[in-house]
């Protein structure tokens, strides 16, 4: 057996983290596309859907859907990071608790969250730039991109016509994940 230390054990643990950080990739699209009311019409938003309803199908069960909070996404995914890790922790000799475990998903939970929510506000914004006006690859941009922006948007009027409330929500989205997902991922390091 070969151990994680090795060439062939790093490409067997890379590939692991890829795949765990693909789906729970879209797992946390799958709940943003519907907590913003994304068209269910869009063919970005149906493969997101028919690509994790079988993993989510089981959550949905126990707790149906209903608003515009897909909980079955985030509680799979909480599940599957809380899997990887304690996998990990099996592959490597260690023992880690409960509480580890869970801090560790829900600060991986909130990193992805909260990185996608900053890169589709800069995608979003060099698309209005690139190709103004209707454009329907854009669509879904601005549909998921519109409900984070509006706060900042009331907070940060145009000024000469100019939107600035992107740069202040992408400086409060990475503010936020510094401060309070860093000092989650530190206590969660202090129960590894």
């Amino acid at each position: 057996m070969e151990t994680l230390s090795s060439p062939v054990g790093q490409g067997g643990l890379y590939l692991l983290q890829f795949v765990v950080g693909l789906v729970i990739f879209a797992l946390m699209l799958r709940f943003l596309l519907r907590a913003t009311h994304a068209d269910w019409r869009h063919p970005i938003v149906q493969f997101i859907a028919k690509v994790t309803n079988p993993l989510c199908a089981p959550v949905n069960k126990v707790l149906s859907t209903r608003g515009r909070w897909d909980w079955a996404a985030i509680i799979t995914a909480l599940v599957i990071h809380a899997i990887f890790v304690w996998g990990i922790g099996m592959l490597t000799g260690r023992e880690f608790g409960v509480i580890a475990i869970a801090l560790a998903a829900v600060t991986e939970i909130m990193n992805q969250l909260l990185d996608m929510m900053f890169w589709l506000i800069i995608i979003q914004a060099i698309l209005s730039w690139v190709s103004p006006g209707y454009n329907p690859n854009m669509v879904i941009f601005t549909q998921l991109t519109q409900p984070i922006l509006a706060p900042f948007q009331r907070l940060v009027p145009p000024i000469g016509g100019m939107d600035l409330s992107p740069l202040v929500a992408i400086l409060a989205i990475k503010l936020f994940q510094i401060v309070v997902v860093g000092s989650l991922a530190q206590i969660a390091q202090g129960f590894l």
